[in-house]
């Protein structure tokens, strides 16, 4: 019987090569990329997609992917109270807009990858499913006990119109799997804890397993990034400054959002409940940015830099991804 290690691409293709040219439709090793018809790739570069480890992070999407339909337990969602439940569903509303945004963006790039970087293309494919999944496990729960949709959020389908017209690669994925995932894992750390249900705490905490791994892919693909060319984050700072020129408006999560936040972590929509709901709503703010900061350190950005990313990111996405 073959050991698991005998099977890994990384043993059977070797390393990736450092750059290639943007021809040929196979993956390393099936024949010379010069030799291949053009076809017009354009992430030609290792650092800029592949790092050490993403293989591991591609078998460990494979195990962990779930059911929405069966892996939620979902009878344990009804029952909850009405003020709770439009809280749940409003933030899920506003979620959901953005759960698109990180389904459609690496779908859009997958086909600009060069294919002898195979790993970086077998994990964003993971990401793609995964984030289906979320926009429909969140429809799901917003209709369980039939509530439906609640609210609009033009200033966050703003801000996600930015991301999504990012072309270049390299900023795209720096935007959403280090900001925009890093501010979701954070999330569904936060709804886990408060959210009204076993159903809903259930499904926050398969949708945190998912979003660990995107967040585990921008991080080593920025540490490559950085350890290839250390001038690079001003190219970060410039995307959320491109980011900035779609937003209506610049002022951190919606009010309407850390409303329902402080709703569900407080228990109640009035009085000493909804008090202490908003006290835990501002230090979730304050953890967030701080949790922001340290990734960026993580990956190898000095603290000036990512203390400077971290306040555009908050400008130019109302803490949208």
């Amino acid at each position: 019987m073959l050991e698991e290690g005998q099977l890994a691409l990384s043993k059977l293709l070797g390393d990736p090569p450092l750059s290639v040219p943007p021809q040929g439709l196979a993956p390393r090793g099936l024949e010379p990329p010069e030799k291949g018809v053009p076809f017009g790739f354009e992430v030609l570069e290792r650092p800029l997609v592949w790092f050490p480890g993403v293989e591991r992070l591609y078998e460990q999407a494979k195990v962990g992917q779930w059911n929405a339909t069966f892996d939620v337990p979902w009878e344990k969602g009804k029952g909850v109270p009405e003020a709770l439940e439009r809280a749940l569903c409003q933030i899920l509303t506003w979620m959901i807009h953005q759960e698109f945004a990180a389904w459609y963006l690496p779908a859009k790039f997958l086909p600009r990858i060069h294919p002898n970087y195979l790993e970086p293309v077998l994990f964003l494919s993971t990401q793609i499913v995964d984030e289906a999944r979320h926009v429909e496990a969140f429809v799901k729960r917003v209709f369980l006990n039939g509530i439906g949709f609640v609210g609009a959020y033009p200033q966050t389908e703003s801000s996600l119109l930015g991301l999504l017209h990012q072309e270049d690669f390299d900023k795209a994925s720096f935007l959403l799997h280090v900001l925009g995932e890093g501010t979701f894992l954070d999330l569904f750390g936060f709804l886990k804890k408060w959210a009204p249900d076993e159903a809903s705490r259930c499904l926050f905490s398969h949708a945190m397993e998912d979003e660990s791994r995107h967040v585990a892919y921008g991080i080593g693909r920025l540490r490559a990034r950085l350890a290839a060319d250390p001038a690079c984050g001003e190219r970060f700072v410039e995307a959320l400054e491109e980011r900035m020129a779609f937003a209506q408006e610049v002022s951190g999560l919606p009010t309407e959002i850390q409303q329902a936040l402080a709703i569900l972590a407080g228990g109640g929509e009035k009085g000493v409940a909804l008090g202490k709901g908003m006290d835990r709503t501002f230090q979730f703010q304050a953890q967030l940015q701080a949790s922001r900061i340290a990734r960026l350190t993580s990956a190898g950005l000095p603290q000036p830099l990512a203390e400077r990313i971290n306040q555009l990111h908050v400008q130019a996405s109302g803490n949208a991804m």
